[in-house]
């Protein structure tokens, strides 16, 4: 019986991939060329696999939140799950690198904490913090985190400028947590508040996810109008007064205009 070959001295010993593995890693990739979805026959077809194989792995990348199933149109797509994980080695991905000068600019006017999120379906993930070097505050935050839309300013922000019928179904989807005991787990209160929201163009988020920290907001808008992201100044409640709350709104709405200029939004005209 003849040998097997052994590798040298110092070369990587080649072990046979894993097939499941590799189907699941085929699957992704494939996604990753159709922003819009595939259809699963299509999408069954491109990685030459049975099309009840691919429905069993979209099951289980589901599962995990890393696909996504549009009910009405019955095509897969990938979600920002896989965004989140890289988030916390790059901690940037295009559009936020793009941003970077802007928020970097907020960041020195206001000297607080500034953060940047996108959207990906019912919730917002962190892909940009920057916190002055002496500062106090200890938010929780962190690039790759993910936080559902209704107890941020960022999050309402975002779903303040959405249809309200997508409102209700966002809301329909995702169990309210008393965060703290100023969290609006009521549809109603929350519903006032982005009325409010919309009409003055910005987010306020009063200790509503952490205790001793006020946010304010506004959305980032890409060139169709639709909210895909948000921009936040994070600051001590103690210190977030009218005055300076108003200041940090108008800085935040002059910065989401800028970043949502450079993602081809129209002009728009907010309140402070």
């Amino acid at each position: 019986m003849a040998e097997k070959s052994q590798p040298g001295r110092g070369e990587p010993v080649q072990r046979p991939p894993v097939q499941s593995i590799d189907r699941v890693l085929d699957i992704i990739e494939a996604l990753s060329a159709c922003p819009r979805g595939a259809a699963l026959t299509d999408l069954a077809g491109s990685v030459n696999l049975h099309i009840s194989t691919v429905h069993r792995m979209l099951s289980a990348l589901i599962s995990r939140g890393y696909a996504k199933k549009d009910p009405e149109t019955g095509k897969y797509a990938l979600t920002l799950r896989l965004f989140e994980l890289g988030s916390r080695v790059a901690g940037s991905m295009d559009w936020a690198a793009a941003a970077r000068p802007q928020l970097e600019r907020l960041a020195r006017a206001t000297g607080e904490t500034v953060h940047l999120v996108a959207r990906d379906g019912d919730a917002v993930v962190y892909i940009y913090k920057q916190s002055p070097a002496d500062s106090i505050l200890r938010a929780s935050s962190f690039v790759g985190l993910r936080n559902p839309m209704y107890c941020t300013g960022v999050g309402k922000s975002i779903l303040a400028f959405l249809p309200p019928e997508e409102v209700k179904a966002i809301w329909a989807r995702t169990p309210p947590v008393q965060f703290t005991p100023h969290t609006l787990t009521d549809p109603g209160r929350l519903y006032a508040d982005l009325d409010i929201i919309r009409a003055r163009g910005w987010a306020v988020d009063e200790e509503e996810h952490e205790i001793g920290v006020v946010c304010v907001a506004a959305p980032v808008f890409s060139f169709d109008g639709t909210p895909v992201g948000a921009v936040s100044v994070a600051a001590p409640s103690a210190r977030m007064g009218g005055e300076v709350r108003l200041r940090c709104a108008q800085e935040v709405l002059g910065c989401t205009r800028a970043v949502s200029a450079l993602l081809g939004a129209p002009p728009a005209e907010g309140k402070a």
